[in-house]
């Protein structure tokens, strides 16, 4: 790890480059959207506003937050099948934010997409081969005339994910959901990417056949070095595949941190209210766990609050900090530089939310900090 010094002053610690696959700095991904008005002035939905992370060669970041928050079109710009509003993305140590379609063609061959949906992702009318073995055709790497060796891949990489290779001739509707979803993984592996982005994949299955997908993609990472960008609103299933997660709020990300230290101790009432959501299978221990409810609707992504885009549901809201000044996604509470969130009061290890009352609440306007609380 290495630190710079920003122009604030404050640090920001960043990876070295040899460990950093995908480095994404102050990306950001707005919609236009007619207002209706004569004069036909346009507002914009801000979907992606601000974001920096990092995903690291071999390791897993999982992406959580609720549905609307921005997750997926994060993982569509990373992918470039957006383009950005601003912002940089870079891949394997290359700038990819605004390269030519031409250009995209390599980097295209090193990332693939898993899908949420295993019976949308798949055309219907094709025989399972020829959906697998379309991104060697794609890109050129299978020669028309050797059809034989494509077909040795395709049924290879079936055999690797758990399907039968001499089902190569059958169509989607003849294979389970499971196997439609294993159909999608197969896809995505034939041309051994550097990055598989995982959109929200075992949402639509079972959960056997859950477990059966993740330890499916855990075996393919031990075994090609794989990194994944796995996105999920299911927090026990990005915390068993995840290295490191971070937790978006109307498109921004408002925590980070490794697995372990965001699900024990979680600094931003955000991010601790998904937490105690999640069900636990004890029930002695779920009976005696606090919930933390939240009131009010999420904002309008048109029109974003100021300050912390989380004030306005926040039970830790000073009404002046919190509304005017935007908290920087930075480490509190001494906690190790791996562990950032963007919050004027973060949560302390004991604290219990609904109690808490901001120490700014108390507080002269000259008293108040002028960088957030650490």
């Amino acid at each position: 790890m290495t630190a710079t010094t920003n122009v604030d002053g404050t640090n920001t610690h960043r990876a070295s480059d040899d460990d950093v696959l995908v480095r994404v700095t102050d990306l950001v991904k707005h919609f236009p959207v007619h207002s209706g008005s004569l004069r036909g002035t346009r507002e914009h939905v801000h979907a992606v506003d601000g974001v920096s992370l990092t995903i690291r060669r071999g390791q897993t970041l999982g992406l959580v937050g609720e549905t609307g928050c921005g997750k997926s079109t994060l993982a569509r710009c990373v992918t470039r099948l957006l383009e950005p509003t601003s912002g940089t993305i870079e891949f394997d140590g290359q700038d990819v934010t605004k390269l030519s379609r031409r250009a995209l063609q390599p980097f295209r061959r090193q990332v693939q997409m898993i899908f949420q949906d295993p019976f949308g992702s798949l055309n219907p009318r094709r025989r399972v081969g020829s959906i697998i073995a379309d991104p060697l055709v794609i890109h050129g790497m299978s020669d028309g005339g050797d059809r034989k060796s494509r077909r040795r891949l395709v049924q290879e990489t079936m055999e690797l994910v758990g399907l039968n290779p001499e089902h190569y001739n059958r169509f989607p509707s003849e294979f389970s959901g499971g196997q439609r979803q294993r159909i999608g993984v197969a896809r995505a592996l034939i041309l051994r990417p550097k990055l598989i982005v995982c959109d929200e994949p075992v949402s639509a299955l079972d959960v056997s056949i859950q477990a059966q997908i993740i330890n499916l993609l855990a075996d393919l990472q031990k075994e090609f070095g794989l990194t994944y960008l796995f996105i999920a609103h299911d927090l026990s299933v990005v915390r068993h595949v995840s290295d490191d997660v971070a937790v978006m709020y109307l498109g921004t990300v408002i925590e980070q941190a490794g697995g372990s230290d965001l699900y024990n101790k979680s600094r931003h009432p955000y991010a601790r209210a998904l937490l105690s959501a999640v069900p636990i299978p004890d029930p002695a221990t779920a009976h005696t766990r606090q919930r933390i409810i939240l009131t009010g609707d999420v904002p309008s992504p048109i029109s974003p609050p100021s300050g912390c885009r989380f004030h306005p549901r926040c039970p830790k809201n000073d009404g002046r900090l919190c509304v005017n000044d935007a908290p920087l996604l930075v480490p509190r509470l001494s906690d190790p530089p791996s562990h950032r969130a963007a919050c004027h009061y973060p949560v302390g290890d004991d604290e219990v939310l609904a109690s808490a009352i901001p120490s700014a609440a108390l507080a002269t306007p000259d008293e108040l900090p002028t960088g957030g609380a650490t």
